[in-house]
């Protein structure tokens, strides 16, 4: 209980930063593969974790295509663009990830993890280690 209060205080402190965009970090660093640490939000407020699911998901970023796996399993493969955007959470110009549906999710990174931001109201911030 007291990891997954951690995880969503670290989420939560995740979106409030992301708030300064970090224009040192280039579309090349999103390339590689990425373990989920966690996810935040939804209109229920969820917390989500490895620990608390027994989920493993993992992404796989190239140069255009975002492959999604779940318990190894490929659950999502789509192609994407990075474009600097009007936010509809931030009313600002963000750098996101526009997947081939159309989903926009903006980009931030601490140190080295990156954090996903469903760029809606009640969406999820997801947070992913590098390999």
């Amino acid at each position: 209980m007291i990891l997954k209060k951690y995880i969503l205080l670290i989420l939560v402190g995740f979106s409030i930063w992301s708030c300064s965009v970090n224009d040192e970090k280039t579309t090349g660093e999103i390339i590689g593969n990425w373990n989920w640490i966690g996810s935040s939000g939804g209109i229920a407020g969820t917390t989500e974790t490895p620990e608390s699911t027994g989920d493993k998901r993992k992404l796989e970023i190239s140069k255009d295509s975002i492959k999604s796996y779940l318990n190894g399993e490929l659950n999502l493969k789509t192609k994407y663009t990075v474009e600097t955007r009007e936010s509809l959470l931030f009313n600002e110009p963000r750098k996101m990830i526009i997947s081939g549906s159309g989903f926009k999710q903006i980009i931030d990174f601490d140190g080295d993890d990156l954090i996903l931001i469903g760029d809606c109201n009640d969406c999820f911030t997801s947070g992913y280690k590098k390999e």
